[in-house]
């Protein structure tokens, strides 16, 4: 008896999950066929981008940020710029020189420029340094055991002409 009711469990358990499954139906024509390798590889590199997107996308933003910064920074002397240039007709035709120099000559019946501005004025000057006299003296270079000697000047006498 117990054998039997061994067997009919063991069968139970068998052909209960082969009973479950529904017969295979093919996809339909308008679906992607499984295995076509053009569109794996589409599929591939779609998943490709969009992860690259994804881990690019907070330096993207701070490189937003920063050129947002910068070119805020910027603009109040592009104003003081675009009041200079008052009008183009006021002006000449570029002109290339030789050492590729372009000047854009004021045309002498023009009215005065506008003055430039503080902005401007601070921009374009250069970086002042405090006068040699208010420094400290810079110490004296001494080679270092590390580095050699540097070289004596070149003599004239052994120098070839060419």
């Amino acid at each position: 008896m117990q054998r039997l009711a061994a067997i009919i469990l063991a069968s139970a358990m068998v052909t209960g999950p082969a009973m479950a499954q529904t017969p295979f139906e093919p996809p339909p024509a308008d679906q992607e066929q499984p295995g076509d390798l053009e569109s794996d590889i589409e599929h591939g590199l779609q998943g490709f981008m969009e992860k690259l997107l994804k881990d690019v996308q907070p330096h993207l933003d701070q490189l937003g940020r920063d050129l947002n910064d910068t070119v805020n920074s910027f603009a109040p002397v592009l104003d003081e710029l675009k009041g200079m240039m008052d009008d183009v007709g006021n002006y000449q035709t570029p002109e290339r020189l030789e050492n590729g120099d372009i000047l854009i000559r004021r045309r002498a019946d023009a009215p005065p420029p506008p003055p430039i501005g503080n902005t401007l004025r601070d921009f374009l000057a250069p970086n002042q340094q405090p006068p040699a006299d208010s420094l400290p003296p810079a110490p004296e270079a001494t080679p270092s055991p590390d580095q050699p000697e540097p070289l004596p000047d070149p003599d004239a006498t052994n120098e070839i002409e060419l």
